[in-house]
């Protein structure tokens, strides 16, 4: 605690005693300033009184002009962590430290110097949110501190973490493989800090298995998947933050696939050809093509909403015994605005 008196001059100044006091108060008002300066310097309390004095006689009391509270905060911000993230900001909390009037905020793209840092005096308050970042890293800080009537703070100790915003869709989704109880996938856009998560659902949308994944691709096994099936996958992206919190990023659109179709059941019945085959997941309808040839030349012979069809013609021209033709059944499903396709395998028959 550093206490000092200021006395008013004298009335008159005329003679060398007078002189020589006024020497000895301004020596001992420069004595102050530095004794005050240092103390400001070593984080002191300092107490400022005044008295005044006419020359001959002392005021009955001194009155006291201000406190300046210069000591900077001994606590740090506990608990500094990033409690919430979007795509290109970060929510950052912490708990206040006892004897702070303000806090500073420091970041930094890790593993750039810390000099190219933005800083911001914050006010007394428990958090804030940093936008305009970028799909990198950072390092954020938080300092309580205290300032002089000046203005000039006087810090306490750094409290660091490292993060990130949560990260962009996915770019570029592609299905890998699939089979059954087995789908891969593969994608870009994610930064090789960010892992993923991919989902498998039904046709109808109803989740059927989910499974991380590295920044660049991912795979989902389920017994869930079957053969004769539409399945729909999506994939996000996601950062763990320091602090236990998992950013997300946006789900991507859904991928849809087929899983393959089992051969087909075929026979003749009454001049007509019978076809069956196993209901397809998700299908809302099937379609009966037929050809002379094993790899070409299909032409529809009908539609379907039945898992079973007796045909008779194809393309305007009916089957003529002696003939050997090849049938082949394909399930039909429209999800947003596109149509999806999967095909069995040709079946071949020879008309009797």
């Amino acid at each position: 605690m550093v206490t000092a008196q200021l006395r008013a001059a004298p009335a008159a100044a005329e003679s060398k005693e007078v002189m020589m006091k006024q020497n000895n108060r301004h020596k001992k008002q420069g004595l102050f300033r530095k004794g005050f300066m240092l103390a400001l310097l070593a984080g002191a309390m300092v107490t400022v009184t005044a008295a005044a004095e006419d020359g001959r006689q002392q005021l009955r009391a001194a009155e006291r002009l201000d406190h300046i509270l210069v000591k900077a905060p001994d606590q740090k911000a506990d608990d500094f962590v990033i409690a919430d993230a979007t795509v290109d900001s970060v929510t950052l909390t912490w708990k206040k430290a006892a004897d702070a009037q303000t806090y500073y905020i420091s970041y930094w793209e890790s593993g750039k110097p810390s000099t190219a840092a933005d800083r911001e005096d914050l006010g007394d308050v428990s958090s804030c949110v940093i936008t305009g970042l970028k799909q990198a890293k950072y390092m954020f800080q938080i300092q309580p501190a205290n300032k002089l009537h000046t203005g000039i703070p006087l810090k306490g100790a750094v409290a660091s973490v490292e993060g990130a915003p949560a990260p962009s869709v996915p770019a570029d989704v592609q299905l890998n493989h699939a089979k059954t109880g087995y789908c891969s996938l593969a994608f870009g856009g994610l930064e090789n800090w960010y892992r993923s998560e991919a989902e498998v659902c039904d046709a109808s949308g109803s989740l059927i298995e989910s499974s991380e994944g590295d920044c660049a691709g991912a795979v989902v096994q389920d017994d869930g998947i079957r053969d004769n099936g539409f399945y729909g996958v999506r994939v996000r992206g996601f950062y763990d933050q320091a602090g236990g919190t998992r950013s997300y990023g946006d789900w991507s659109q859904i991928l849809y696939f087929p899983t393959a179709v089992k051969p087909l059941k075929i026979g003749q019945k009454n001049g007509k050809v019978t076809v069956k085959w196993p209901q397809v997941q998700g299908a809302e309808q099937y379609t009966v093509y037929v050809s002379k040839n094993a790899s070409r030349g299909f032409q529809k012979a009908l539609q379907t909403e039945k898992t079973a069809a007796a045909v008779t013609k194809y393309g305007g021209a009916k089957l003529k015994p002696g003939k050997t033709y090849y049938i082949k059944v394909t399930a039909d499903m429209t999800k947003e605005n596109e149509s999806y396709t999967v095909s069995s395998a040709a079946a071949k028959i020879k008309i009797k």
